[in-house]
């Protein structure tokens, strides 16, 4: 098992990239315990290829169970016509004018979080501060744009899900969470054993539809809502159950991400302040509390797409074929014997990877400066390359997927970055402490210091003239 826990020790993009530009962007990596060999692909072409077939390279059944079980069977879980029929249903909530209009919850959601930092004056350090910032942002988020309501801060709901959150980012953190599934994609029957850990609900799925139960027989639902619950209710066609599991997919995906890009890009701009300044700068006089006025600004939609090229929630995603195919590729591989390929064939049942990171940071295409964080690329003539790039619903970056698989609610992704890096570098500044924060996958994107995930020590300062 040593290729794949190489992985999950190292940095998010450390093993992967160093192997696509060692040996090719198309390689084999050895299984754990015996399992069949994995291809690793970070080929743009042939990443879209497997995307956009989506019902035919698909998500490994031996993890569904887990997902039913933390999420419900929401879209992440739903397959072939059923995920067609979910997607349809749940689409009208996140178009761009639906979006928008949850644009008032995020605000009052950064708000609440700005003020509760308001009476800082003098110079302090950030450190499990930041992480439990954005862990109470998310859940307001959470409440607000998933239900219309607040969860406050010393609510049962609040408390549960946040330590319900925490034990999981330990647990992922050890080699248990390394090892468990590998064993349930070498032994799925596994999941079907009578043992209250594997067949109790995950906490925030209890909740969710706890509240959503409640709100359902009580008749507590706005006519005029603008959250996802209030839109997709009035016109669902399947049990009150199943709309609960996407309203919990939804928040499990859409704000974890969020708020793990969130942070990633503070760091970031904390390590370059002259960034973060030139960001200030755009933002000072701005009225922060009308996001069609943020949207508008050049320089923070750059500081988001470049946070969300280099800091993707998750580095990774496993697909399986079903059937007999042939992959194209972008670029040319030569094999061993001297040959070249511009496609390799696949056989059914064969296990990919696909490193979003790689697709993201890789200088093979993105140029010399990939590993590097600037925004300006967005922003210059020719600052990003003319062709080659991933494909996603959002701009050339690969963190958001593609096909019919890709993200639905990216919109609120990246409404949410938005406002909220607005809102805080405009009113803090940030900067390093010197100490070395590392990257790890547990279960989301988590910073991490001496191997410990949920760590991000930054030094912080009021913006005094606000």
């Amino acid at each position: 098992m040593g290729t794949r826990y190489r992985i999950f020790k190292a940095d998010v993009v450390q093993e992967y990239l160093k192997w696509a530009l060692e040996i090719a962007p198309v390689y084999r990596i050895k299984a754990a315990l015996f399992q069949r060999d994995i291809i690793v692909v970070s080929d743009p072409l042939a990443v879209h290829h497997i995307f956009q077939n989506a019902y035919q390279y698909k998500k490994p059944a031996a993890f569904m169970p887990l997902v039913v079980k933390y999420t419900g069977r929401g879209l992440v879980w739903a397959d072939d016509d059923e995920h067609k029929r979910l997607r349809k249903l749940v689409a009208h909530a996140f178009t761009p004018g639906a979006t928008m209009n949850m644009s008032g919850d995020i605000l009052q959601c950064a708000e609440k979080v700005f003020s509760t930092f308001q009476h800082i004056r003098t110079y302090v350090s950030f450190n499990l501060a930041m992480i439990v910032l954005m862990s109470y942002c998310r859940l307001q988020a959470i409440a607000r744009v998933g239900f219309g309501r607040d969860f406050g801060p010393d609510s049962p709901e609040s408390i549960a899900i946040n330590e319900s959150w925490r034990n999981d980012v330990e647990i992922m953190s050890t080699f248990t969470g390394f090892i468990t599934p590998i064993v349930l994609n070498l032994f799925p029957w596994i999941t079907k054993l009578p043992i209250p850990a594997l067949q109790e609900d995950g906490v925030t799925k209890k909740i969710i539809h706890r509240i959503g139960h409640r709100m359902l027989e009580e008749g507590d639902i706005k006519t005029e809502g603008r959250d996802i619950f209030s839109l997709l209710v009035k016109d669902w066609s399947l049990s009150n159950d199943r709309l609960l599991d996407n309203i919990v997919t939804f928040m499990f995906a859409g704000f974890e991400t969020s708020s793990s890009v969130i942070s990633f890009t503070i760091l970031s701009l904390a390590q370059d302040l002259e960034t973060q300044e030139k960001l200030r700068e755009q933002l000072t006089g701005v009225n922060t509390s009308d996001y069609s006025t943020m949207d508008k600004l050049p320089y923070l939609d750059a500081v988001v797409r470049e946070g969300l090229r280099m800091h993707p929630s998750a580095h990774d995603t496993e697909r399986i074929s079903i059937r007999d195919d042939v992959i194209p590729l972008q670029s040319p591989i030569t094999m061993t014997d001297g040959s070249t390929v511009t496609s390799f064939p696949v056989k059914a049942g064969e296990r990919f990877i696909v490193p979003w990171t790689v697709l993201n940071v890789s200088p093979a295409i993105w140029g010399s400066d990939a590993a590097r964080f600037r925004p300006e690329r967005w922003l210059e003539p020719n600052g990003i390359p003319s062709s080659g790039l991933p494909r996603g619903p959002f701009s050339n970056i690969a963190t958001f997927a593609d096909g019919p698989r890709s993200c639905i609610g990216w919109r609120l992704a990246v409404m949410q970055i938005k406002i909220i890096l607005a809102v805080l570098i405009k009113s803090f500044e940030f900067k390093d402490t010197g100490v070395h924060i590392g990257s790890r996958l547990v279960p989301s994107l988590q910073p991490t210091v001496d191997g410990k995930p949920g760590n991000l020590p930054l030094y912080v300062y009021p913006v005094l003239s606000q």
